[in-house]
């Protein structure tokens, strides 16, 4: 498996020296605000699907000349419920981070097309007071995949950027099916080491991350941009021992370059 990546990554780098022009290297930082739907099915506890308002804050950097290398660490909270609850009793949080390093593979006009490997690294830990509240439920995972990503500059002044990642390889942590303890330890050391327990390797067969981004960028002044973003996130974790875990994302994001 091993040989194959660094073979594509060896190919990706060759195609992209024809590309390549004399370009200075841009540094940008952002800040982006998020609001969407999140969808939450924890078959561990039961098939019912949890549903509630997402909130979140994700600072960004990137670097680009001929490539780009970018990395991104954010945070989302959610207060969830099934349709059978009148209030939404149940908490979801998301922390995650992102690196991917994309090569210069076509560039024509107006349009730029980059490719490169990425790294997702994703906590998310969900509390079900109404269900079972002496136990966490987590779906964390270390991913490794392929990154597209495609440029549109509509003129000077404003530019669509639209992504799509997924994952190929993952190192994941589920709980148990059967708790060997009635009450989990819910200190920030016992969370911590609960999410980084019952550790399992696989390909998309056993965790699948799916990633897509839309982005439209606009100038309001020489040293800042805005943009309006909207993104689809899909998560699906199958342990071994254990039912599956299904996150969905739908957010609307509003980011400031500086």
């Amino acid at each position: 498996m091993m040989k194959y990546i660094i073979t594509l990554l060896l190919t990706l780098y060759a195609l992209s020296l024809g590309a390549q022009e004399v370009e200075e290297l841009t540094k940008f930082n952002s800040f982006q605000l998020d609001f969407g739907l999140n969808q939450l099915k924890e078959a561990n506890l039961h098939p019912k699907v949890h549903s509630g308002l997402l909130y979140g804050l994700t600072y960004e950097h990137t670097r680009q000349r001929y490539h780009i290398s970018n990395y991104k660490i954010g945070l989302r909270y959610s207060r969830l419920k099934t349709k059978f609850e009148q209030l939404s009793a149940s908490a979801n949080v998301q922390l995650f981070g992102n690196y991917n390093f994309l090569f210069e593979i076509i560039k024509k006009n107006r349009l730029t097309y980059f490719v490169g490997p990425e790294i997702n690294l994703t906590y998310n830990l969900s509390l079900y007071p109404n269900w079972d509240e002496s136990h966490l439920y987590w779906g964390s995972s270390l991913d490794l995949g392929i990154k597209n990503k495609l440029n549109l500059q509509i003129n000077d002044k404003q530019t669509l950027a639209i992504d799509l990642g997924f994952s190929i390889f993952s190192v994941f942590s589920r709980p148990e099916l059967d708790r060997q303890y009635k009450i989990d330890d819910i200190s920030l050391g016992g969370i911590v080491s609960a999410m980084n327990n019952n550790m399992e390797v696989g390909t998309i067969n056993k965790s699948l991350s799916v990633i897509f981004q839309a982005e439209y960028q606009f100038h309001t002044s020489e040293k800042i941009t805005q943009a309006i973003c909207y993104s689809y996130n899909y998560r699906r974790i199958k342990s071994n021992g254990g039912r599956p875990f299904q996150n969905s994302i739908h957010n609307i994001g509003f980011k400031i370059y500086f």
